[in-house]
């Protein structure tokens, strides 16, 4: 699943919570997609830190 679809379901679930007490069949699926978001997001992050360079520009090589 995408990232966009799962921040559109994390706030679909956070507008409901808010006119409503979620079921807790609802709850449980809202807490899914939170941990699914959470996870591609460290993922997101782990990925543009493996890539970056660093450069020591006192070495010499």
């Amino acid at each position: 699943m995408e990232m966009k679809d799962i921040i559109e379901m994390v706030n679909y679930f956070s507008a409901m919570a808010r006119k409503r007490e979620l079921t807790p069949e609802e709850q449980l699926e809202r807490a899914r997609y939170r941990k699914m978001y959470l996870e591609q997001f460290k993922a997101q992050v782990k990925q543009k830190l493996d890539s970056i360079e660093i450069v020591d520009e006192n070495k010499m090589i």
